[in-house]
């Protein structure tokens, strides 16, 4: 064995460490006085919302009271996130509204929102929106169209258009990339297309799903749902999240990767019940490893019209 004789390594550590100790300790200190908390690394945040509807009860409402004080009790929440996305079930449009939705008629679920809707959005930090529902052509290509426009005049993006389904919406979260991928039953023909797509990315870009399926106001996921959220986790998606069923879903934890089944509404004048009032706000914080935490909150659709942060819901059931 190859000895070094003379030489005391322990007092040698001393002589070294304990000045740069000293050292460190006295740039630590000038740079954050006592008793301040040392600095963190930010993780950049994404928060979904559900189903966002501005006619109806909701427009007659908005037109009294200002568009801006429908999310107002909200803005504190969104603000804590860095990119926010949420399901926008309906064009905007310049078309006046034809719902008959107090006498019930033939119209009821025919939607359009006031152009004022995207600077409203816009306002409390909306990104993008998902467009891929059953509710963006209730008035054709031509309200599509005006839709896009509004939606970009304020900084907003989209994805999910029916005349596009495939196309994800990105963003940059510093250190890398998120893609939001948009899957609807009424519009995504080709999933193989999709899961390819995926799969392409996976490895580089934090993926998303967020789809538009399920059967309304049922509290548990369906078969196809469960089937079609493996399949894109399989493909590599980091996370689902889903939209159309009005309530909140239960969430299940596969593989590496967590689906939150249906976030439920978000803007809506629906309160015939406590569970279709009660909506999720899911906020994801990726980081560099490739995991990420989850955080959840919830609001409750009031009958003046606004949605208000609440306590409807302490936690999504697991699965």
């Amino acid at each position: 064995m190859h000895t070094n004789k003379g030489i005391d390594f322990s007092s040698l550590a001393a002589l070294v460490l304990v000045p740069l100790y000293v050292v460190a300790a006295v740039i630590v200190h000038a740079v954050w006085p006592s008793g301040e908390p040392l600095p963190t690394v930010h993780e950049p945040t994404i928060t979904f919302v559900g189903d966002m509807m501005f006619d109806r009860y909701i427009r007659e409402r908005a037109e009294v009271h200002g568009y801006a004080q429908v999310l107002s009790d909200t803005t504190g929440l969104l603000a804590e996130s860095d990119i926010l996305i949420g399901n926008l079930e309906g064009p905007i449009t310049t078309f006046a509204p034809v719902s008959d939705w107090r006498e019930g008629g033939p119209n009821h679920y025919t939607f359009t929102f006031a152009t004022t809707v995207a600077q409203t959005m816009a306002d409390v930090g909306f990104d993008a929106v998902i467009l891929s529902n059953n509710h963006i052509l209730n008035f054709g290509q031509e309200g599509l169209r005006q839709t896009k426009d509004h939606l970009l005049d304020v900084g907003i993006g989209y994805t999910g258009a029916p005349d596009d389904v495939y196309t994800p919406w990105r963003q940059s979260l510093g250190h890398q990339d998120a893609a939001i991928y948009p899957y609807s039953t009424r519009y995504t023909g080709d999933v193989e297309r999709l899961l390819e797509d995926i799969r392409r990315e996976a490895a580089d870009v934090f993926v998303v799903v967020y789809a538009h399926w399920g059967d309304e106001y049922e509290t548990e996921p369906n078969r196809g749902q469960r089937t079609l959220a493996h399949r894109f986790v399989d493909a590599g998606a980091d996370l689902v999240v889903g939209a159309h069923p009005h309530v909140v879903q239960s969430k299940e934890q596969y593989k590496n990767a967590w689906i939150y089944y249906s976030l439920g509404n978000f803007v809506f004048d629906q309160y015939f019940d406590e569970l279709v009032s009660c909506g999720l706000v899911l906020s994801v914080a990726p980081n560099t490893s490739g995991m990420y935490t989850t955080n959840e909150s919830f609001i409750t659709l009031m009958r003046d019209g606004t949605t208000k942060s609440s306590d409807c819901m302490t936690e999504v059931p697991v699965l």
